[in-house]
């Protein structure tokens, strides 16, 4: 933020860069932006600006503050749980607690899956799942979808379905292949080949405008898989947790049947969560899969320790993922999820006449304008901003809004927001 005399913060003078070490592209966007909230702090569904402003939070940190910021008992629990981890990483252990928190997810999951692998981020829980593929299978390739988002370490940027993120790298690998999604003529003909060991995709996205697969077209996919011995992967980074009114984003879009492998004949082979994992206060990510998959890496002598994360499987990380898993499920926040979500479509519905369409699951949700409305979406979240309500276009798909607020989300702050995007939607 700017004094009153335009110098910068620590009195380094107009137009210098508090951040010269870590990112100033990035500092000098958001000055040139107005969008500079450096000092930011967090109540709740809202933020308080370093100058006072009061912000309705839709972004959560791109979900995962799904409790929302300062959350009393979390911190209460979160502070005991730092004064009680004297040995934090240690590998010469198999600690109760990562055990604890594996049961809480094979539980939540229905018991469609055996065996958790613990990472940290959710770009290494993907890459990750892609290693027990290839490992499971004996393949080489891998196929994704376009506009899709997987993350932004090395490999996952080039799982990740826009050339944006990649496009300053020379080299590019030869074993993942991008088709649109639900192009089956396409996808049939990539895996005829045998050659491909993983597709991964997102049940609910969230950089691509909330696009979602239905339980038809999820069931194809996944027969396909099954038909052709592929690994399906479901990246339920962000959509995963509860975001979608449902424990699982594979739930949301009606995926996981009957029969085979513990009841599921058509769930993926893995899931990968991450975001909500933690509240937002540390970074956790975790794969959930079944034996074969877990064996085919680990059950070969001398493999016990061949894949792994230096803290994967922390103390504190997995203190951290028991305690908000209880605060979501106490809080039964994955039905109000699924209530708030279908209230927001019904406000929107009700309010514009057609003008904003709403699209996602729970509250993971994005809205768009009909292209006879002449607004931009850039105009329209802008003035949401100084109007008080924080959100963020899709980075693949501009001309939309992303809405991905705590799941503690409420009828007040759904009314806050419909009365602030009005306001912004006028001319």
């Amino acid at each position: 933020m700017k004094s009153d005399d335009g110098s910068g913060e620590g009195g380094q003078g107009a137009g210098a860069m508090r951040f010269d070490s870590v990112n100033p592209y990035w500092e000098r966007f958001l000055d040139e932006a107005g969008l500079d909230m450096t000092g930011a702090r967090g109540d709740g569904c809202y933020l308080e600006t370093a100058d006072g402003r009061a912000l309705l939070d839709c972004l959560a940190g791109f979900g995962t503050a799904n409790l929302g910021h300062a959350h009393a008992a979390l911190l209460t629990r979160f502070a005991d749980a730092l004064q009680r981890t004297t040995v934090n990483v240690f590998p010469f252990e198999c600690a109760d607690v990562q055990l604890a928190l594996a049961q809480k997810l094979l539980s939540l999951s229905g018991g469609r899956y055996e065996k958790v692998f613990f990472a940290t981020t959710g770009a290494e829980g993907v890459e990750s799942a892609v290693k027990f593929a290839m490992s499971s299978t004996g393949r080489t390739d891998v196929v994704a979808f376009r506009d899709a988002f997987h993350g932004l370490s090395m490999f996952s940027s080039f799982l990740t379905g826009n050339p944006f993120w990649t496009e300053a790298l020379r080299w590019k690998p030869g074993n993942i292949h991008h088709v649109d999604a639900r192009s089956f003529a396409a996808l049939e003909d990539i895996l005829s080949s045998r050659k491909v060991a993983a597709v991964v995709f997102e049940p609910v996205a969230g950089s691509s405008a909330a696009q979602h697969w239905s339980a038809d077209t999820a069931a194809r996919l996944a027969a396909l898989c099954r038909a052709t011995g592929t690994k399906l992967i479901a990246d339920e980074v962000y959509c995963g947790l509860g975001r979608t009114g449902t424990w699982f984003g594979i739930d949301a879009i009606g995926m996981g049947g009957v029969g085979g492998v513990n009841g599921a004949v058509d769930a993926p082979d893995m899931i990968v969560v991450s975001k909500g994992l933690t509240g937002g206060l540390v970074p956790l990510s975790a794969v959930l899969m079944n034996d074969g998959d877990f064996d085919a890496v680990f059950g070969a002598p001398g493999k016990a320790k061949v894949q792994g994360s230096t803290f994967g499987g922390n103390r504190l990380a997995m203190q951290c993922g028991l305690i908000v898993l209880d605060l979501v499920e106490s809080g039964r926040l994955v039905e109000n999820a699924a209530a708030m979500g279908a209230l927001i479509a019904a406000r929107i519905a009700a309010r514009f006449d057609q003008r904003v369409s709403v699209h996602g699951r729970g509250l993971a949700l994005s809205l768009k304008l009909d292209p006879r409305f002449d607004r931009s979406m850039t105009d329209v979240w802008l003035d949401l901003i100084d109007g008080g309500v924080l959100a963020m276009p899709n980075s693949a798909a501009p001309d939309s809004l992303r809405l991905s607020p705590p799941l503690i989300f409420g009828v007040d702050e759904v009314e806050v927001l419909i009365d602030r995007l009005d306001e912004a939607l006028q001319p």
